[in-house]
């Protein structure tokens, strides 16, 4: 599977644990308008992903820097009260902000997420209907390609990368002569600790 998608999926999972409040996690492509919302809106609290490309840098290993552009839209609507949506939208949206600061989403390859912005969107025929929709937004660079300093720097075997060597085993023997002068001889096998 990609490393994007892979990435995109932990940070999906990564909202969904931290934030059990939102009814519906999924992604998307980054596009959206008022259709999308409405569907939506079908199971609210509920977020969307969405993992975007920006430029991406050359790394001195061979492998590329992908920085990517993170948003999540959260959806929420009025329930109890005329715009009482909004209090629950800023409260998902400083959740999955604070959840993004310096995070790696469980991805080694990954930087830690930097440039976390976050808003909520103002359009009438939304708030006319109690619909709140806020956006969080960040930037999390991703390496992706082959490391060839890496596969220059250790052993590989069948395609894999060499982590333990054969243990030997040393056995010495030696002869011992007693004060009464008889000689006795005596093993020692030594293994190496692991």
């Amino acid at each position: 599977m990609s490393a994007i998608v892979t990435f995109r999926q932990n940070i999906i999972d990564s909202v969904k644990a931290a934030v059990p409040e939102l009814l519906d996690v999924d992604w998307y492509d980054g596009l959206f308008d008022e259709k999308d919302v409405a569907d939506w809106t079908l199971k609210t609290p509920s977020a969307r992903v969405a993992v975007m490309n920006v430029p991406t840098e050359h790394h001195t290993t061979g492998e590329m820097n992908a920085c990517l552009r993170v948003v999540v839209v959260i959806i929420d609507e009025n329930r109890y009260a005329l715009l009482d949506g909004d209090a629950r939208a800023w409260e998902l949206v400083e959740k999955v902000a604070i959840l993004a600061n310096l995070n790696q989403f469980g991805d080694p390859n990954a930087a830690p997420a930097t440039k976390v912005k976050f808003k909520r969107l103002s359009d009438p025929a939304l708030r006319r209907e109690g619909i709140t929709v806020g956006i969080v937004e960040w930037q999390s660079d991703l390496m992706i390609g082959t490391n060839r300093s890496k596969a220059r720097e250790f052993i590989y075997f069948n395609g894999q990368q060499v982590t333990q060597v054969p243990r030997s085993q040393v056995t010495g023997r030696t002869q011992i002569e007693l004060a009464s002068g008889a000689v006795t001889t005596e093993t020692l096998d030594i293994t190496p600790e692991e």
